[in-house]
């Protein structure tokens, strides 16, 4: 009986992820973010999945950050993004947990690689230094110079275009690195501008979401990273609303 459920429950499940694919590229109206309320609900009652539907969650999850963006984007008003309020809470635990690792030191700029089109990351990152915004679409970062105001926080951001792969640093003094959530293969990255920067350095990396979207991050093998550099990680608790933790690497 429990096996039969499971599988009507992976064929309800398919059948509004085919639904979602047909409307590809999505848009940002009623039926559609009605059809992902209900996928994140089927969602809740999985902890495991065949990778092939994994692999279809995390193409339908980019179309759909990307025409949330765009939409918002183009309104003006980032308060209105439906990520905002976990955004704002999640920030706020980012702030606090690195200002007790930087302490009294100086770092000459935080460079968020994979910030997309809007870069709340770095708009509510609540530390008063040089923001450099990295992603690999011009369009994102087209939307994202009209999306975030600029306020104190907001007109310290610069964009560019790059590619996390093949990004070159040339930084004399330590920064402080972000690598977006969704980023694969980031211990190879890692390892690779570990190389670039400065001493005392930090980078900065999410841990997989505690909720229905857990799925979509890879997990980090913290063995992997303890060789790239000193790690610290922090685990928000259950009452902070946070669902990521953060992992920060001093190189």
């Amino acid at each position: 009986m429990t096996n039969l459920r499971e599988k009507n429950r992976e064929l309800m499940l398919i059948n509004t992820i085919k639904r979602i694919e047909s409307n590809f590229p999505l848009d940002y109206s009623e039926p559609i973010n009605s059809l992902f309320v209900n996928l994140q609900k089927q969602l809740n009652n999985f902890e495991i999945l065949p990778k092939d539907i994994i692999e279809r969650l995390q193409i339908i999850w980019g179309y759909r950050g990307y025409s949330m963006e765009r939409h918002f984007a183009r309104k003006g008003d980032y308060k209105r993004f439906d990520f905002y309020p976990k955004y704002k809470k999640l920030l706020a635990f980012d702030t606090m947990n690195l200002r007790k690792v930087i302490n009294r030191k100086k770092y000459n700029k935080i460079i968020f690689i994979g910030s997309g089109c809007l870069p709340l990351s770095l708009k509510l990152l609540r530390l008063n230094i040089q923001k450099v915004g990295y992603d690999i679409s011009k369009e994102a970062l087209y939307l994202a110079k009209k999306a975030v105001p600029k306020d104190r926080f907001g007109r310290k951001i610069i964009y560019r275009e790059g590619n996390f792969f093949d990004l070159k640093l040339d930084e004399k003094k330590p920064v402080i690195i972000y690598v977006a959530g969704l980023i694969r293969d980031k211990e190879i990255g890692l390892k690779r501008l570990a190389k670039q920067l400065p001493k005392n350095s930090l980078m900065v990396v999410r841990t997989v979401a505690n909720d229905s979207r857990g799925f979509l991050y890879e997990k980090i093998d913290k063995k992997a990273l303890y060789r790239v550099g000193k790690l610290k990680e922090f685990i928000p608790t259950k009452e902070s609303g946070v669902v990521n933790g953060m992992i920060i690497i001093e190189v």
